[in-house]
């Protein structure tokens, strides 16, 4: 078969990881990026066992390995610090590293490969012939075209495809400090006061990730820099942990949620938060991103029709995708969304999850779908050849 072209909207870690993929696939791919950088907004992030065996089968992960912290446990404590539960995650792979690190890693292997990353080309259309547009009117064709484009997607919506786009009523604050003196070595700790939570991840190299969260509605908790004294009244115990963030930067988030009709019309594909962007509340986002990619590369590159792939890749990936989206809007409800007077309930309903494990798996679906992917790519593409 002749080497065939890929275009991709967005050089974030979905933009990047599919370019990767595709040129192992040998394919030429042109990413665009409309910053005249590579980077990535949100300090740290949690890769769980799904994006790290992505990761590996396209031989990225040996270069980022060194970047990161491995986790091997999480426990829950009280507003005052005493533990409610505790869980090892013994089997379920999640390594915590920073946002930039990842994003750098990726362009340097997809670089590697052949990729070319055009910066400051802003990619404002597609065409489903194959074909994406820029902002000067310019064309791109390509016998595949990728939006990865983010969650306000230009291409999704000039694209036709109808959308459900909000944000959620919690917020975030994610801040990547360098020092681990409120870390546990391999250990995620997470304090719980009412509908707010404070996070603590070790992030490799003496870095930490520190992220709280909060009601839209609860203006103080809300408040930039970060208000010390009515932090603290909700934990008495993290008051140095309070002062060390209200000196560090931050931007706020509210969780978002996006799911379309389609992710594809033509020989154009969507990816990542474009289709399907959910709260973070299992660390998913981008372990999504990156398994779709995968599934995606492996069904056109054994497919001459794309456009046909495309709909092959839709049905054997959807299906995890909008389960996990469900389970994350469920876990945000519980962990901050529950009225005030079932907070004390809140313990025992994710220990019941956690303990019940039909329950748990149907909720990890996504960590534990990967060769349940690769069944569903095999499986098509023997139907194909059928």
């Amino acid at each position: 078969m002749n080497e065939r072209h890929a275009e991709i909207a967005g050089g974030g870690i979905g933009g990047l990881g599919l370019g990767l993929m595709l040129a192992r696939k040998g394919w030429s791919v042109r990413i665009h990026e409309r910053s005249p950088t590579i980077r990535e907004v949100g300090a740290a992030i949690s890769l769980r066992n799904n994006s790290i065996s992505v990761l590996e089968r396209c031989g990225a992960f040996e270069q980022l390995r060194a970047e990161g912290s491995f986790l091997l446990r999480e426990r829950h404590f009280d507003k005052r610090g005493n533990l409610l539960q505790e869980r090892a995650t013994t089997g379920q792979r999640t390594m915590v590293l920073p946002r930039q690190s990842l994003v750098e890693g990726l362009a340097a292997s997809a670089r590697q490969a052949g990729v070319e990353i055009k910066l400051s080309s802003v990619v404002v259309s597609a065409d489903p012939a194959g074909a994406l547009i820029d902002d000067a009117g310019v064309r791109y064709p390509a016998d595949l075209a990728v939006a990865a484009d983010g969650l306000h997607s230009k291409i999704r919506t000039e694209l036709g495809l109808r959308e459900t786009i909000r944000e959620l009523t919690t917020r975030i604050n994610r801040y990547l400090v360098p020092t681990q003196e409120f870390t546990t070595p391999e250990t995620k700790d997470e304090h719980w006061s009412g509908d707010r939570r404070v996070g603590f991840l070790p992030a490799g190299k003496g870095r930490s990730l520190i992220y709280t969260t909060m009601a839209s509605g609860d203006g103080p908790a809300c408040r930039l820099p970060l208000d010390v004294g009515n932090w603290t009244e909700a934990y008495p115990t993290l008051e140095p942990v309070f002062r060390l963030l209200r000196q560090q930067d931050t931007i706020q988030f509210s969780y978002p949620f996006v799911r379309c009709t389609g992710w594809h019309r033509g020989r154009v594909a969507l990816i990542g938060d474009a289709a399907h962007a959910m709260p973070p509340t299992l660390g998913q986002g981008a372990g999504l991103t990156l398994m779709n990619s995968y599934a995606l590369a492996e069904l056109v590159s054994g497919s001459s029709d794309v456009a046909t792939a495309l709909r092959s890749w839709e049905t054997a990936v959807r299906e995890i995708t909008e389960a996990t989206q469900r389970w994350s809007l469920r876990y945000d409800r519980i962990t901050g969304s529950l009225p005030r007077a079932l907070n004390a309930l809140r313990p025992h309903v994710i220990r019941t999850i956690g303990r019940f494990k039909p329950l748990y798996d149907s909720m990890r679906v996504a960590d534990l779908g990967l060769p349940l992917i690769e069944q569903r790519v095999r499986e098509a593409s023997a139907a194909r050849a059928a």
